[in-house]
């Protein structure tokens, strides 16, 4: 059986989803603690955990990688399961979980698991299997510094890949998330500037190919084309997606050139300046 393992959901004003996150994460057997970890709501989200949290702790949120972090170290357990607001614990995923062998956990450190996407309420099939590694060993792993898309590798154990999946955004089926331009571009912005310190740059073929290949992927590959008109929404925001990206990158990317050219112009009129 497993060990003792708290469920910790990080929110801010998540009031039309967070409630089935919590009714998930308080049917699952193996869960003795429910922390919620909230950085400013001002709707009911508060109020709706209240009802099943057996903590709820107030943070100002720093961002994905280092709040979640803090928020690990704040359960009175090792082992952590990290779930998002808009998320739910399948009963496969819990069952499976509490079918895991004590010695399972002794040798692995990280546990990842498919995620089922919902999106206009619809089943997202050309974004599977889209692995998250949640349930962790706090003590065993680190955390890479990511802007987005926080993640967690082993320094003790491996990883182990489960079979049952989350369930993500399930619990609202109209446009908002869709048509959400102020998160849209804040999440660009953030993955832009995330491989811009990583040190990758564009190109003329990168703004011209990535686009047109993600459409592919998504659409062909991943057969979007087998769900209609809504594969096609799909493939076409993904495609949108890494345009704007890239876009992003190209711009830092002048912005860098530019003040480089500047600071070099400057050296150049002191020079003349002393002759």
């Amino acid at each position: 059986m497993p060990p003792k393992i708290s469920i910790c959901i990080a929110c801010c004003n998540e009031e039309a989803k967070i409630e089935y996150a919590l009714k998930s994460a308080k049917a699952c057997s193996w869960c003795n603690e429910l922390l919620v970890y909230d950085s400013g709501s001002t709707d009911r989200t508060v109020e709706i955990a209240r009802k099943y949290a057996d903590r709820i702790e107030f943070h100002k949120w720093i961002d994905y990688s280092t709040s979640k972090k803090n928020m690990t170290h704040g359960a009175i357990n090792d082992w952590v399961f990290i779930l998002d607001a808009d998320e739910e614990i399948s009963p496969c995923l819990a069952q499976e979980i509490a079918d895991l062998p004590g010695k399972t956990f002794c040798g692995h450190s990280v546990m990842i698991m498919p995620r089922r996407n919902f999106l206009l309420g619809k089943y997202v099939r050309s974004w599977d299997p889209d692995y998250q590694n949640r349930l962790i060993d706090r003590k065993r792993v680190y955390w890479p510094k990511r802007s987005i898309h926080d993640e967690r590798k082993p320094t003790e154990g491996s990883k182990l890949l489960l079979k049952k999946h989350l369930i993500h955004n399930r619990a609202v089926d109209d446009f908002s998330d869709y048509f959400d331009g102020l998160r849209y571009e804040h999440r660009i912005n953030l993955m832009a500037q995330e491989l811009f310190e990583r040190g990758k740059r564009t190109s003329f073929l990168n703004l011209f190919f990535r686009p047109f290949l993600t459409f592919l992927k998504y659409y062909i590959l991943k057969k979007g084309i087998l769900d209609g008109s809504f594969g096609l929404l799909i493939a076409q925001k993904a495609m949108v997606s890494v345009q704007l990206k890239y876009a992003k990158l190209w711009h830092l990317q002048q912005h860098e050139n530019n003040k480089g050219h500047s600071h070099d112009t400057s050296k150049s009129n002191g020079c003349d300046s002393n002759i």
